[in-house]
């Protein structure tokens, strides 16, 4: 039996009493992402939104949720998670992306955030997702 077969978790003891889980690569989530939300030819993923060139926005009906699951298949099998106190969490992969999901933006909107920042990982950028609602009769 391999890392996880039949849908579970290895957990390695270290002799230092830390303990080690098989995680993914942001890379090995990638495929799964890109069926949900399509990613562009120039790697970014939603449209251009204002600010930084590397701001994108993400419209739906229900940006929280929306912006939740994105964050969950961006960060299947992450390596650690770290808690920013009242924003959200920060998860780092096997290959050194950190994928930042706040819970409400510093914009005037205070759209949810998912922020990439991307290591190792051929085709995407790093990049600020908002996840803003729909609007009407778009």
């Amino acid at each position: 039996m391999g890392l996880g077969s039949g849908g579970r978790v290895r957990l390695l003891r270290m002799d230092s009493g830390r303990v080690l889980r098989a995680c993914n690569s942001f890379g090995d989530n990638l495929e799964g992402l890109k069926k949900v939300f399509p990613l562009k030819p120039s790697g970014y993923f939603g449209e251009k939104g204002e600010g930084r060139g590397h701001t994108r926005n993400i419209f739906s009906d229900d940006p929280a949720g929306t912006a939740l699951v994105f964050a969950g298949i961006a960060t299947l099998n992450y390596r650690t998670a770290t808690v920013i106190e009242g924003k959200g969490l920060a998860y780092t992969m096997r290959d050194g992306t950190v994928v930042t999901h706040r819970y409400y933006s510093s914009s005037k909107d205070k759209s949810p955030v998912v922020e990439l920042n991307v290591h190792n990982v051929s085709g995407v950028r790093s990049q600020k997702i908002h996840f803003v609602k729909s609007k009407k009769g778009a």
